[in-house]
């Protein structure tokens, strides 16, 4: 149970602290080359004047006791935690911190995002302020249950957002994989763990690699100390307030993206000021938690919570603010999206380790694109709901119309001639434009044959549209034509086939429609998803292909691409019609039901972009003023010529 808690430092511990700051002795303490061997004894010296001559712990105090505190007990350990409450328009959001942070580092963003609608949850770590000392050392895994329980007793079975950096990435990456029914979408300013069986592949990222281990090399004795002696640490820190200010000083001038000179001296004076960073040093002193906040470096050894098992795959909707931290850069997106579902990634201009201190605008910018990505995303589904209602009523239609129909024995002759022979090959369509007809497939009892096509981007990569069964013999006429790197689930219907081509191509991105990875079916199977597309082409292929979305109910929304060197539309089908001699009769009994007209065509599934309303007029207008060419159709008859004509025939019924 919750309760209110103020924030109320004892005057004599208050007293004994500053007694020992103005008693140290700094003539023992000889200067090993400033900077360049640990903390700058200058900075530090500046620190510690300001500390004894201005800083105001009590103002402090007041300030922070503005906040909403309270405390808990969850799973047996006390935690302190800040809630600000939104007007639950939007998920409740948990803000989790790092060493050598704490829950000042969101003060700044937590009234906006509370004016965004959601409820704000900052809690203070257990062994950090004033969580209280574990019984022994606990990792990010164990925290994460703990965080979870959290946000569980406040707010039942509601899913809920999680934002962190440094431990607090580690520990919402582990609520991801643990509890993915709860986490509704996770940011992170810090990519720190990946699957075990996750490793370098591609040039970017074995020069990240490189990278970091050079850097490791220089920067993590101290995670090597806490992670294996913290007990001999901590009695060498209990009884120094200017150890533990020099301990943490040195990694906000390390770890912060500020400027530098020739001898490697940071400006750290340009991202913080001196009340700031003593407010976060008192906090790990006024309960003395300075020793159990390095005990999560020994939890992680202890509980192995370092790496996910390998095969791990983080389902949960994924957004990285990718800032320039000077010692934990980051990996490239390639890399990560191995182990994380990856929708959102920011490469930001500024900011270190301690974004939410440097960049808070920044941070706050990138937090709110994603969420709200998120809530849209979740809108579509929820519209896509009402619209499969209809659908399903129309198609029952379709069905009882066939049982009053004239049975005719089936024609195994015709019912071959509704379908494409598997051709096995890619088909040269224009330049750079290649087709494979591999069909038929079952789809929604619908006999339908299965095209996929390739592109190929000016940077000579080719890109995947609607991949069809996967064959050897396919594979090697595809890699003769270029190297795959992106494969294209443009609609519910194209995603069955893209496990094989994963297996043959683990290096290529598994780009899908809006909202279909969060489907039952897709989500139950093993088929990995990369990226969500949306209404603009990604970066990676936007010099190519411009891209759009066709936003339609029954849970379709159909993804196109335009090439633009050759003015080649590639479609799925939900707005064109197939030639109804190629449909065998249940078939095109059930797509003049859905088409609602008197049947002189056969749209095929056109109620669903119907369903789309005005958001889909309007994406239909903007591919008819494309004017392609060509059109390609996954199901139906390309149009090698005259496309805008038939285009613009085929869309009448809409525009």
């Amino acid at each position: 149970m919750a309760k209110p808690f103020t924030i109320a430092v004892p005057d004599e511990r208050l007293a004994l602290i500053n007694a020992k700051v103005a008693s140290f002795d700094w003539g023992a303490l000889p200067d090993a080359g400033g900077w360049q061997s640990g903390v700058g004894l200058a900075d530090l010296k500046r620190l510690v004047d300001y500390w004894r001559t201005r800083f105001d712990w009590r103002a402090q105090e007041r300030r922070l006791n503005a906040l909403p505190h309270f405390t808990s007990e969850v799973l047996g350990q006390k935690v302190h935690f800040i809630h600000s409450r939104g007007d639950g328009s939007r998920p409740p959001l948990l803000l989790l911190h790092g060493w050598p942070g704490s829950f000042i580092e969101f003060e700044a963003l937590v009234a906006p995002l509370v004016a965004d609608g959601h409820d704000v949850v900052v809690p203070s770590l257990p062994g950090y302020a004033f969580s209280g000392r574990p019984t022994a050392p606990i990792g990010p895994r164990r925290t994460g249950e703990i965080m979870h329980g959290l946000m569980t007793e406040l707010f039942g079975n509601v899913r809920y957002l999680v934002h962190g950096g440094d431990w607090g990435a580690a520990i919402g990456s582990w609520m991801a994989h643990d509890h993915p029914e709860a986490v509704g979408a996770l940011h992170l300013n810090m990519v720190l763990i990946q699957a075990a069986d996750v490793s370098p592949k591609t040039p970017d990222e074995l020069a990240w690699a490189a990278r970091r281990a050079t850097l490791a090399k220089e920067e993590t004795g101290y995670s090597q100390e806490q992670g294996t002696r913290p007990q001999t640490l901590g009695v060498a820190m209990a009884d120094s307030p200017v150890g533990v200010a020099a301990w943490i000083l040195e990694k906000f001038g390390a770890w912060a993206d500020v400027p530098r000179d020739e001898q490697g001296r940071p400006d750290l004076w340009q991202a913080f000021d001196e009340d700031t960073l003593l407010t976060n040093i008192m906090l790990y002193l006024v309960e003395g938690s300075f020793i159990t906040s390095t005990w999560m470096y020994r939890g992680r050894v202890l509980e192995g919570s370092g790496q996910f098992p390998a095969g791990s795959r983080i389902k949960v909707p994924t957004g990285v603010a990718a800032f320039p931290d000077p010692v934990f850069p980051p990996p490239p997106r390639s890399h990560a999206r191995r182990t994380y579902n990856i929708v959102h990634w920011s490469e930001m201009a500024a900011g270190g380790h301690f974004a939410a201190l440097e960049q808070p605008e920044l941070l706050l910018a990138d937090m709110r694109r994603f969420f709200a990505a998120q809530a849209s995303s979740k809108a579509r589904r929820r519209r896509r709901l009402v619209g499969a209602a209809g659908f399903v009523g129309v198609a029952a239609i379709g069905f009882c119309a066939l049982a009053g129909a004239n049975r005719r024995p089936e024609n195994k002759d015709a019912r071959h001639r509704a379908t494409y022979p598997p051709l096995d090959v890619p088909k040269a369509f224009a330049e750079g434009v290649w087709i494979v007809d591999s069909g038929p497939i079952n789809a929604m009892g619908l006999t339908l044959p299965v095209r996929m096509t390739i592109l190929r981007l000016v940077n000579g990569d080719l890109l995947l549209h609607s991949p069809t069964p996967f064959s050897v013999e396919v594979a090697k006429a595809v890699e003769a034509l270029g190297r795959v790197r992106h494969l294209v689930a443009p609609n519910i219907a194209h995603w069955t086939f893209l496990v094989d081509w994963q297996r043959a191509y683990p290096d290529a991105t598994t780009w899908a429609a809006p909202g279909l990875q969060d489907r039952a079916q897709v989500r139950a199977s093993s088929v990995r998803f990369d990226a969500e597309l949306g209404e603009t082409a990604p970066v990676e292929w936007a010099d190519t292909l411009d891209q759009g979305v066709v936003p339609g109910g029954a849970g379709f929304n159909e993804v196109w691409f335009f090439h633009r060197q050759t003015k080649t539309l590639v479609l799925v089908d939900l707005i064109e019609n197939l030639d109804p001699d190629k449909l065998p009769p249940i078939a095109r009994l059930l797509m003049q039901a859905s088409a609602a007209t008197d049947g002189t065509t056969a749209r095929y599934l056109r109620l669903p972009v119907r369903l789309g309303g005005a958001d889909a007029k309007k994406a239909v207008q903007a591919i008819v003023a494309l004017e392609p060419d060509r059109v390609i159709f996954a199901h139906g008859r390309p149009f090698e010529s005259n496309g805008t004509a038939q285009l613009k025939r085929a869309f009448d019924w809409l525009i």
